[in-house]
This record gives C-alpha cells, structure tokens and sequence, in this order.
C-alpha cells in the first residue's frame, strides 16, 4: 500500500473538505430551488422585509431578528421590491395576514424571493461544515475530519433545515461555533477566541431563545479548568465576562433597542426579547397539537425527541456513533473534549425533553454537529483490523448513496430502520415530514399525469400561485367537508401528511384513507390515493345510543348514498342484516370487540369491514362505520344449534316456521347469553316483541326475559335477526321457550319453540 508524503495528505484532506463543502452547497441549492415555502418561511420572510425596510421589530415576538437579517441581505437585489409599510394590513392585520398577502397579493416573485432568502442560510451552513472539519481535524486527525466532513456533506437534517429561511440551521451554526470557539480559548487561552465566544454566544442569543440554554452550558465547562490549588477567579471570570459582552452583540443585532418593559420604571434595553419570553413561555405551558406513532396530543410526550431522532438520523451516523461513545468511555484521555461535544447535546435534549413542544426534529438540530465531530473519534477503533476498515468505506458509501438518492426530499427524510421516506408519515408530522414543502412538486405532478385531482393542502402557500386552479381543494377552515369521507367517490386524491393526521378540524374525516396504503407520495409529505371505485350499498343501520347516533342528513354526506334504506337497532340486544344480505353499512358506537362476531361464522364475519372511526368532537359523537361487502345471509346460522320442540312435545329441526312473519334459523349458547337467529318472511302486521322463557332444573317458573333489539315496523322480507338474551348468574338452565307476540296484546303469534340446552 503507498505510503503518501505530509504534504500529500494535507493537500488530500484539503481536497475532501472542500469537495464536502461543494457537495453539501449544491444538494442545499437543489431542494431550496425544488420546494415550496414551507409554513414558517412566509412570516420569516415579512420579518426580514420589516427589518430591511422599516427596522420594525413587531414581528419579532416569540423570535429573535438576527436569522432575519441574514435572510434579508440579498431580498434588496430582486427589483421593485413592494413596500411592507404601504401594505392594507400593515397597521392592522395580524402577522400571517400580512406575510399572506406580502408573497401572493403584491405581485412578488415568490419563488425568486424565496430563493433569495434561502441563499445566505446556505452560505452559513458552509461555514458550519467547515467548523465541523476543523474541529474533527484537530482532535483526531485528517481521517476523522473525512469522517466528520462526509457525514456532514449529505446530511439530510442539515440540509433540509439549511435550505429554507427558518431559523433552524442559523441557530445550529451559532451554538455549535460558540462551543467550539470556547473549547479553542480554553486550549490556547488566547483573546481572540474568547472574543469569537462571546460575538458567536451573542448572535445565538439573537438567533433563538433556546439558545439561552448556552449560558449554563458554557459555564459547566468553564468548571473544568479550575484545578486544585488554582484560583477559581480566572476560569469564572472568563465566562461571567462573555455575558455583557454577548449582550452588547444581542442589543447591537436588535438595533440598540430601548423601550419600556413590564415592571420598570425606566426605558430599557431590547424589550422586545422580554416580550418575546413571555410569547415562548407561554406558548409552552400551552402545548402544540402534535402527531406522534398514530397519537394526537398536545401535552407531548418525554421520548418523542430520542425516538424522532433515532428514526430520523441516517443509520450510519447513529452507528458511528455508537463505536465512538464507546471509544470516549474507555478513553479518559478524551473526556475533556468529549464533554465540550456531549454537554450541550444533553442540555439540548433534556430542555426539548420536558418541553410540550413535540413538532419537529429541527428542535434538537444543533445536536447534530457536536455529534458529527465525535462520531469521528470512531476511526481510533475502525483503522485497527482491516475488515472494520472495511465497512468503515461501505458505511460511508452507502450514507453518500442513500443522501444523493434523497435529493432534494430531506426535510420529509426518515431512515432505513423505519422503511425510509415513504413510510415516514406513519411516525412523525409536523415539520419533521409535512411543512408545505411540496405544493410546487404536486402541481407539476397534476400538470404531467392530468386528470381530475382533489386536493388536500396542509400548508401555507396559494396554490393557485402554482397553477392548482381548477381542482376542487377541500378547505376544512371554510367550506367544511365536501366529500363522503367515509366512502370516498372514485377518484385520485393527493392529502398532505398532516392532514391524514388530523391536524385539522375534525380529527378524523381522513380516517378512511389512513386504513390504507397511498399509491404513491409526493416528497414524502403529499399522499396520493387512487380510489378505483365509490362503494354501494342499499341500507345502514344505525345503533340507538339511545338514538340513531347520526341524522339522515349527515349519513347522506359520510356515505354519499342518497336512497339508502334507513334501520336502527339496539346493538346491545341484537344484530341485523337487512335485506337478504345485500351490501349495506353499521354505525356503531366504537367497540374494540362486538359481541356478535364471536358468533359469526369467519367467512361471514370477513364480509363485515371496519372502514371508519370518528371520534367525538364538539359537534358530532364517537362512531365506527362499518361496510358489509355482501353475502347470502343464509350462511349466519352455520354452526349454529338445530334441534328444538314443539309445545307438544315434538321434535322439529331448524329452519323451522313457527308463524307467517319469520322462521327461526338455530340458536347458540354462550354462558349466560342464549342468541336466535331469526329470519324475516313478511312484513310484520302488528306490533312485536320475542319471548324468551328460560326453564331450569329447579321446578320453578321460568326466568322471563322477553325482548326484541329490531322493531318489528322496520323488518323487510330477507331481514335476518340476532336476538340476545342474557340471564346472569343462571347455570342451571335446561331449555328456552321463544316466540313471538304482539307487546300490546301479549297475544302468541303461532307456536312456541322450546329449544333445550343439551
């Protein structure tokens, strides 16, 4: 193996950060150039535009303007920029309003603007990847700077949240450099370092306000360097040091802010940032609606960021480092360091932890450089044996496979672990899949494939701006629900994750479609469904709890059927196929488990398919719909008993007709539960009810438990019924005697049948 000169290895290392750097800027330019505004960009962009034209800070409560002013550093160069203080709403519209109508009603370049914004974030994340080899570089060497560099090239997170104008990748790049730029001042102790921490703390602090998180951060590492015997002063004085200094940068980035705060009686310094913490805070104690493995919840969950990270971070990475915190943990030598990398990883993890802010992976990025740079230190165990070397350069190649395959798809990135992007939106929403993103890449999807599309947009952006005109949208905020959702009409339907999701309205109105694979998904945020046919049926029947649960009218809109025959029953008591068993559907109260079909055969019960849940909202209860697709209601009573008696004594066997209305089919024994199945054969001309007589060992009368579940005005010729009786705590039961009489009358309609037990 040729052994390679100083020089050629440092112009080799050179090379392989600079080709990491190129490599990494031209996946950001693709996916900024690719996707859509997601939903914060449009009031970042208005923040920048305020700042730039107006050095209005208004809109900077609950953020922090320094993203928006990289943001806006290149928006002067587009020509006839519009005048945000000449705006309608500019006095008083409320502040997506205004970003509204900034990017679709004032003539803009939306995506030329867009792109603009975007680009200087790109550029910051350049100088990130770079901190990341210098780091690697100096701890372990050129091989653990490619390691670094290489995971950082085609980084999927970094590259995602680098290519919009958010505020994501500007506080990864500034938290990140402040670490690194004290764990250079506390290995060299000269100045300047000190003074890059406290300009890069300051910027941080201006970026985002978790990264308040860095002021006990920094001083948990200054507390390593007080060694026994030395003064304390030097190391704690460095750090007390940083804070007016980083204040100084915070207060120059918002302008040399004064004004009144709550409390004081004096003008004081950027009162817009205490502003800003009482929007956070109270937004906190307030939660966020946030998708999570099938849950909704706004009170969040603890293990949602290790679990989103775990799902969303490539397999290499993680894999890497593994090796490396094994390295650090039998290293001692490496723990200095190693706690300038893991310190503000844990410190970061631990705040979104506790936060009931569960909506994006993007809370936990400025983790992810602190963790490229160890997951160099893996090389110490790697370079040993030469099968690890080995897949080390498999690893490695397939990580840069796998993030050119994602381009320019990285914000909806999920990885292999969980079956990649396309099955991501069974996982996560929010921004960790479903910003808006792809509303450009749906419209030129219709554009190419054609036909009749309906549309389902969980996003900010106008989608008549890119040519979704003559589409039906369904807009939850205003027009309601405009299809059958339990029994979509056929048709293409392309529903962005966070809907299917229910972060909408109603929950649950695509609950049908989450009951079944897309055809196909669009940047992993849109899902596309084919629905080859709407599906007919001739009846519902609803349960009464005590009342139908739904209105005709409002089974007309979920099924979309118009000429439905319409039945109730107590579901409780019994079960109904109406109509010889043609196709129909059930509105059920939701049930995990419905009595009756632990007594329908298989076949049968496979005919009956849940295929809609609808939990309870303000304005509509809990229910399941379920479909019956249709089958001969003769095969219900297979398996069922046969034998019974007439009062005379003799034996009869079933199918047996008692009277002219209906024949009995069999009957079963289940415990104390004794159910008929009964078939209707004409319409009932009087009022009836079913008698259920139960005869024991004791020579007694009878226990009577007459009922009837389906009112005899409702039955139809090829009706079939199931009737329950319950008689608890009876085991000595030899035989039931059933029949039907009129309930007004109490007079006997035909004969009784005693069916015995054994």
């Amino acid at each position: 193996m040729p052994k390679f000169s100083v020089r050629e290895q440092r112009v080799a290392g050179r090379f392989l950060i600079v080709a990491c750097l190129l490599l990494f800027y031209a996946l950001a330019l693709s996916s900024a150039l690719a996707k859509s505004p997601t939903n914060d960009e449009p009031a970042h962009i208005l923040r920048a535009f305020a700042l730039i034209q107006t050095d209005d800070l208004r809109f900077q409560v609950g953020h922090a303007p320094f993203s928006h002013r990289l943001i806006g550093v290149l928006l002067p160069t587009e020509a006839d920029l519009p005048d945000v203080g000449q705006l309608s709403l500019w006095e008083e519209g409320e502040r997506l309003q205004i970003a509204s109508q900034l990017l679709w009603d004032s003539g803009l370049n939306v995506d030329r603007v867009l792109f603009l914004g975007r680009l200087p974030i790109i550029w910051l994340g350049l100088l990130l990847g770079a901190l990341i080899g210098s780091w690697a570089l100096s701890w372990h060497g050129r091989i653990a700077m490619a390691i670094s560099s290489i995971l950082f090239a085609v980084s999927p997170n970094l590259i995602a949240a680098a290519a919009l104008a958010t505020t994501d990748l500007v506080v990864t790049a500034t938290y990140f450099a402040t670490v690194y730029a004290w764990w250079q001042y506390w290995r060299s102790r000269r100045v300047v370092w000190w003074l890059m921490a406290a300009v890069c703390l300051g910027m941080a602090l201006a970026t985002k306000l978790t990264a308040v998180l860095l002021l006990p951060v920094l001083f948990l590492l200054t507390l390593l360097f007080i060694r026994r015997g030395r003064s304390i002063w030097r190391p704690f004085l460095a750090w007390l040091f940083l804070l007016p200094a980083a204040f100084l940068v915070v207060w120059l980035i918002y302008g040399f802010e004064l004004g009144s705060v709550e409390g004081l009686p004096f003008a004081a310094p950027i009162p817009t940032y205490v502003t800003s913490w009482q929007s956070v805070m109270g937004h906190v104690e307030r939660g966020h609606q946030a998708f999570f493995w099938g849950d909704l919840s706004g009170d969040g969950w603890w293990y949602y960021f290790p679990v989103a990270f775990l799902i969303k971070t490539p397999i290499t990475t993680l894999t890497l480092l593994m090796v490396a915190l094994g390295v650090v943990i039998v290293r001692r030598d490496l723990w200095y360091t190693a706690a300038f990398l893991l310190l503000p990883v844990a410190a970061l993890f631990g705040a979104a932890m506790i936060s009931r802010l569960n909506i994006g992976y993007r809370h936990i990025l400025p983790t992810l450089p602190f963790l490229m740079v160890l997951s160099g230190t893996a090389v110490i165990l790697l370079r040993r044996w030469s099968f690890t070397r080995v897949l080390l350069i498999l690893g490695l190649v397939w990580y840069v496979i796998s993030g050119l395959r994602q381009n320019p798809h990285y914000l909806a990135y999920f990885n292999e672990a969980v079956g990649g992007t396309s099955q991501g939106y069974k996982f996560l929403g929010d921004s960790n899949l479903d910003w808006g993103q792809d509303l450009k890449l749906l419209a030129e999807t219709m554009a190419d494939q054609g036909g009749e599309w309906t549309v389902s947009y969980a996003g900010v952006s106008d989608p008549v701006y890119y040519g979704i005109v003559d589409h039906v949208l369904i807009d939850f905020e205003s027009a309601g629900v405009t299809f059958a959702n339990a029994n979509p009409p056929a048709g293409r339907y392309a529903i962005s994750a966070n809907h299917l999701h229910g972060l909408v309205p109603d929950a649950d109105i695509y609950d049908w479609f989450r009951r079944r694979p897309p055809s196909f998904t669009l940047g992993g945020s849109i899902l596309v469904y084919d629905v080859e046919e709407q599906r007919q049926g001739q009846w519902v029947a609803q349960c009464l709890d005590p009342t139908p649960l739904l209105t005709p009218e409002d089974v007309q809109n979920l099924l979309g059927s118009p000429d439905l025959r319409h039945l109730s029953f107590d579901c409780q008591q019994a079960f109904v196929l109406a109509d010889g068993g043609s196709p129909g559907w059930f509105i059920l109260p939701q049930a995990d488990a419905w009595w009756f079909l632990k007594h329908i055969s298989p076949p049968v019960s496979d005919k009956l398919q849940l295929v809609y849940r609808h939990q309870a909202t303000a304005g509509s209860p809990s229910f399941d719909v379920y479909y019956w697709i249709g089958a001969d209601g003769g095969a219900l009573s297979e398996g069922w008993l046969r034998e019974a008696k007439l009062p005379d004594g003799k034996a009869v066997r079933l199918p047996y007709a008692p009277n002219e209305i209906a024949q009995l089919e069999g009957y079963q024994i289940d415990g104390e539960q004794w159910l008929t199945l009964w078939s209707v054969t004409s319409q009932a001309p009087e009022p009836l009810s079913l008698r259920a007589h139960l005869y024991t060992e004791e020579a007694l009368p009878p226990l009577a438990g007459d009922s009837l579940g389906f009112s005899s005005e409702q039955w139809r010729e090829g009706d079939r019924i199931i009737q329950r009786f319950i008689f608890p705590g009876e085991s000595t039961a030899i035989g039931l005697e059933t029949g039907m009489y009129n309930y007004q009358t109490l007079e006997l309609l035909g004969e009784a049948l005693q069916l015995p037990k054994n």
